[in-house]
């Protein structure tokens, strides 16, 4: 009779615990795994890189007294300084403000005084002019730039305020923000 007792009794409290901390170590690589709340941290890493460099622009601009300027592509982008001696816009030859190519699966959609921009995939041999302008001045000229996944979503717009500063808007994930 003792081993039929034995068999009915269920489990241990110790038994219980281990299966609830096994449970929790799985959950808990999940999220970090996919990102608290899987947010997409690679396009918010790169859109504060691509705000720092427009703030250095900004102030190198300043500092120089030189107007400065932005050309996109769909996947990357790359600083112009405004050379008064040819009145061309050449390529800024600076190890921070080199050329820089998105990391793969994001793209920019950019809005210039409130159009669209058609961007190309590729930068087309032409005389360099900037969608974007740094004037001397510290001041930007209108624009909306949004780095986004490729489907769309997700997505996050920097635009420059009045006062000069730039405004990062909030991540969105979904089609419902």
């Amino acid at each position: 009779m003792p081993s039929a007792a034995r068999a009915c009794r269920g489990f241990t409290l110790v038994e219980m615990l281990v299966v609830v901390v096994i449970i929790g170590v799985m959950v808990t690589g999940a999220v970090l795994a996919l990102g608290v709340a899987g947010r997409d941290r690679s396009l918010e890493n790169e859109t504060r890189r691509f705000d720092a460099l427009l703030v250095y622009a900004r102030d190198l601009a300043e500092l120089q007294t030189r107007e400065y300027g932005l050309r996109f592509t769909r996947n990357g982008y790359s600083f112009l300084a405004w050379d008064p001696h040819s009145n061309l816009w050449l390529e800024v030859n600076d190890d921070v403000l080199r050329p820089r190519t998105l990391p793969e699966g994001l793209e920019f959609e950019l809005v210039l005084e409130g159009r669209p921009v058609v961007l190309d995939r590729e930068e087309r041999l032409q005389t360099l002019t900037p969608h974007i302008g740094v004037a001397s001045s510290g001041e930007f000229s209108s624009f909306e730039v949004t780095l986004r996944r490729v489907g769309g979503l997700p997505r996050q717009t920097i635009r420059p305020l009045e006062d000069g500063s730039l405004e990062i808007g909030e991540l969105i994930e979904t089609g419902a923000g």
